[in-house]
């Protein structure tokens, strides 16, 4: 319930040019439904981006500003989130197959009415915390609860105490604590909210609404329906400013210069269209008829009477006249198909809605099926419009007559745009995932067969889950909504106006968006806690090495899209190898994956999964030959498994005291000679980086640190450690050998001093 102590929020003010009309983010109060204006600004990431320094702005979350590229994820943005996400970054979703939530206005929810699987949150508020939401009455706690969808919501008003009992805390005041939520809409609703806005009118003849981007027409209009009019005028052209255009095809996204889109199951477009139509202006002219005048008379001459005629002609004034009046005007798209040379298949689309059209077969709605290949899918527009026609002549003195009829006219115009399409679930991609499990790390190898790139059998994320320590791998398609027109122009047969596209819920001209793509980098996270995990498990990932299997470039993207990792070729790999290190010491964990791509499709029957325990190593330093001169020393490392097995072609870094390093390789008998100068000599065997195969061992790393025994070579010992350790500290050497060669510096210089004194003693 609201009490009257609620009063209206703040507002923060942003401009910025690119921004059109003044954006307003309301900070939000306690229990007050406010609406955000340009939310669907997301959508549009070709405008231009506001600093988020430039903003002033006091509410909830007030430092959310990301400084990059974001994701747009499910719902757990709240509605200031998405306004200050429009106006200071671009925004991009990583999924096809599903609708995309757009939050637009504050919901309140009594706390005391949230669900059983929601989850409660207590973050002691302090200014060392990046959460900046709501604190509870008492300015101690940041207290909020997950949303269906997994996000975190804030909530106001809470007031937080401690059950000694439970030992834990918890909001004393359901009743009176608020949970902020949002109002949802979502891009399908989006889309075809869109394309109605713009086909509203499309019947009506009198004004013709037409996109503009730049001051030119999104889709080409077009003028037709030739009627051929009375008294010699030429043929007029009643349909004016047809137009057709396929805003966007869903489940697909425009990257270079094509729509790409997944198969089967159902794929369809958003096809909006307007046109006007206009009768003839009436008509009319004065001219003369000419009527003929005999005059007769008669004479008598010599007995004989003759008659004589004389003829003239006279003129009168009369009028030629045509009215024509539209009796009707209408627009139908009749065609929406998907054509390639030399497919035989069925390419007609069937229509749902006023602007959708689906590829099913009807009334079966069994979805129609495409081989891969390059199509055309073309929306045909056509306008029906009927005259009727009057005319004739009015004279006083001519003959008057009038005619008319009612005739129909046609006029037809087409839109197309290159598709490509593939297969939904990439069935000629392959993804074998190998868990070696260690006590504190585990190393995955992954490797990928077929073809990767978006329009063959790409892949959207692998994650994979080693007993609760959940990795994801993401793959680098990106997908950017894009503004395709700036603004509408209306045209009547008086003139023109041009009116702005806006970005808000249920606006009269919204902007027309669709999908491009840009392309990033794979990566590779230990992002999260299971819900299942009652404890977190402290862990990092480290790559150890790659395979690349092509370098795609970016994709061509609209101006204003500002994506750094679209700058420059990425990778796409075809083997991955990442060690996961973490706080667990626990070995017989097994992993399980799932995989799915970027139209939705799960690809887990794409993907293999195994489990091989590591096998130990012994690395050891043998035959040992010191030099009394410090330089040259040599011997034998030698590599083994834990039965004494020796390892070959085995590859060992070693490094000596003044930090050079180099590598040998072990022969048959597992050995690999060595010579080295100065007090210590370090060798490290990093470990199998490929999987050597099915039955075969995955065999783990081992080191040693060799110092050489006091007195093995003469120094002066203080100087020489202590330049050693300045020489290891210089050469990042690892904190052990520090410490062990700090613990034998003390220990030699105690040893000579002893050796000293003694010697003092027996020479007195």
């Amino acid at each position: 319930m609201l009490t009257a102590s609620l009063l209206l929020a703040s507002v923060s003010v942003v401009t910025a040019a690119g921004l059109g009309t003044i954006t307003a983010i309301p900070s939000s109060d306690p229990g007050i439904d406010k609406r955000y204006d340009d939310t669907y600004r997301i959508l549009a990431n070709n405008d231009d981006d506001v600093d988020p320094s430039d903003i002033s702005y006091s509410g909830y979350f007030e430092n959310d500003y990301p400084y990059g590229p974001t994701e747009l994820s499910a719902r757990s943005q709240s509605p200031s989130q998405m306004l200050r996400y429009a106006a200071t970054q671009d925004v991009y979703v990583r999924n096809l197959g599903d609708f995309q939530a757009v939050p637009y206005r504050d919901r309140w929810t009594r706390y005391a009415d949230i669900h059983s699987y929601q989850e409660t949150q207590f973050l002691r508020a302090h200014d060392k915390n990046t959460y900046d939401g709501p604190t509870s009455t008492d300015g101690e706690w940041f207290v909020r609860v997950t949303s269906q969808y997994g996000g975190w919501q804030p909530v106001y008003n809470a007031e937080v105490r401690w059950n000694p009992n439970a030992e834990e805390h918890y909001v004393a005041n359901p009743e009176g604590a608020l949970v902020h939520e949002a109002y949802y809409s979502n891009t399908i609703d989006r889309n075809l909210h869109t394309a109605g806005q713009y086909t509203q009118y499309a019947q009506d003849p009198d004004r013709v609404a037409i996109p503009i981007v730049n001051g030119r027409e999104l889709y080409p209009a077009s003028d037709g329906a030739g009627m051929p009019r009375q008294w010699g005028q030429s043929d007029f052209n009643i349909v004016r400013d047809a137009w057709v255009g396929i805003n966007h095809v869903f489940g697909g996204v425009w990257y270079r210069d094509s729509y790409v889109v997944g198969g089967v199951p159902t794929r369809g477009a958003y096809v909006s269209f307007d046109h006007r139509a206009v009768a003839p202006p009436d008509y009319g002219y004065e001219d003369q008829c000419r009527k003929k005048h005999i005059h007769r008379w008669t004479h008598t001459h010599n007995n004989s009477t003759h008659t004589h005629t004389r003829t003239h002609w006279h003129y009168y004034d009369r009028t030629k006249w045509a009215e024509y009046e539209l009796v009707d005007s209408s627009a139908e798209v009749t065609s929406v198909r998907l054509d390639r040379p030399g497919f035989s298949g069925d390419s007609e689309w069937a229509k749902f809605g006023d602007t959708t059209w689906i590829a099913i077969e009807d009334p079966s709605s069994t979805p129609l099926e495409y081989p891969r290949g390059e199509y055309t899918l073309t929306a045909t527009l056509q306008v029906t419009s009927e005259v009727e026609s009057r005319w004739g002549i009015t004279s006083s003195r001519c003959n008057e007559w009038s005619r008319s009829s009612t005739d129909t006219y046609t006029h037809t115009t087409r839109y197309s745009v290159p598709v490509t399409i593939t297969d939904f679930d990439s069935p000629n991609l392959n993804i074998s995932v190998v868990h070696i499990d260690g006590e504190g790390d585990d190393r995955l190898l992954v490797t990928w067969t077929g073809d990767q790139d978006l329009p063959h059998d790409p892949w959207r994320q692998v994650q994979i889950d080693i007993n609760g320590k959940v990795i994801n791998i993401d793959s680098p398609w990106r997908f950017y909504g894009v503004s395709r027109n700036d603004g509408v122009e209306v045209r009547t047969e008086s003139g023109s106006s041009t009116r702005n596209v806006t970005y808000t819920h249920d606006d009269r001209w919204p902007a027309i968006y669709h999908y491009q793509t840009s392309v990033a980098n794979v990566t590779m996270s230990f992002p999260h806690q299971q819900r299942s995990v009652t404890t977190q498990r402290w862990g990092y990932l480290r790559m150890v090495d790659t395979r690349v299997d092509v370098r795609p470039g970016g994709a061509p993207l609209p101006t204003g899209v500002d994506d750094p990792d679209n700058d420059a070729p990425t990778e796409l790999y075809r083997q991955y190898a990442v060690t996961l290190n973490s706080n667990d010491l626990e070995t017989g964990e097994t992993a399980t994956a799932t995989a799915n791509n970027p139209f939705g499709a799960s690809l887990d029957d794409r993907l293999e999964v195994s489990t091989k325990l590591y096998s130990p190593t012994v690395l050891r330093l043998m035959e040992i030959n010191r030099s009394s001169t410090g330089q040259n020393h040599e011997g034998t490392l030698i590599l083994t498994d834990t039965n004494s097995n020796f390892l070959a072609g085995k590859t060992i870094t070693v490094t000596q005291g003044d930090g050079t390093e180099w590598t040998v390789t072990t022969d048959s008998g597992g050995r690999a000679p060595v010579t080295w100068d100065g007090m210590s000599l370090r060798a490290r065997y990093d470990g199998d980086v490929w999987d050597t195969g099915p039955g075969n061992p995955y065999y783990k790393c081992d080191s040693i640190l060799y110092l050489l025994p006091p007195g093995t070579v003469a120094f002066a010992a203080v100087g020489t450690v202590g330049q050693y350790i300045s020489a290891a500290i210089n050469n990042t050497f690892i904190f052990v050998e520090w410490l062990a060669l700090g613990i034998f510096a003390v220990w030699y210089v105690r040893m000579r001093r002893r050796t000293t004194k003694r010697g003092g003693g027996k020479k007195a």
